[in-house]
């Protein structure tokens, strides 16, 4: 079951995509997708109204046979922002603790060890700087 771009009009195939002999010479053919906004509701979903399918919540009119499988979002604006942050893992050298640097998206690098909360600043993060990492 697919959607299929072929010269330009939207065909839908349950199975492979057969054409007629008389089009075959020249023919275009690439899978269609609809590509909606990011939303906080993943793909959506789709309503019927007034005979035409639409996918919500962008409002955009699909073909009648499409599903959530011919759906890509577009990707979130901010995204960037929310990405893991790079981190290194230090083992401490007087217990079996691990201790982790992080550096955030300004740059700036943080620890979870007791000298970065009490103080701010730390062996491991000085280690971090002086591979020249940061």
């Amino acid at each position: 079951m697919a959607l299929w771009n072929v010269n330009n009009e939207i065909r839908y195939s349950d199975g492979a995509l057969v054409l007629d002999p008389s089009e075959a010479n020249g023919v275009n053919v690439s899978r269609h997708s609809y590509e909606v906004p990011y939303t906080n509701v993943g793909k959506g979903g789709f309503v019927v109204r007034d005979g035409k399918k639409f996918h919500v919540p962008s409002w955009i009119e699909v073909h009648p046979d499409t599903t959530s499988n011919d759906i890509t979002v577009k990707k979130n604006p901010f995204e960037e922002l929310f990405v893991e942050p790079k981190s290194w893992k230090f083992k401490s050298a007087s217990s079996d603790k691990e201790y982790t640097v992080k550096i955030n998206a300004k740059g700036k690098l943080s620890c979870d060890c007791w000298g970065y909360i009490a103080h701010k600043r730390c062996k491991h993060i000085k280690e971090v700087e002086s591979c020249g990492i940061s």
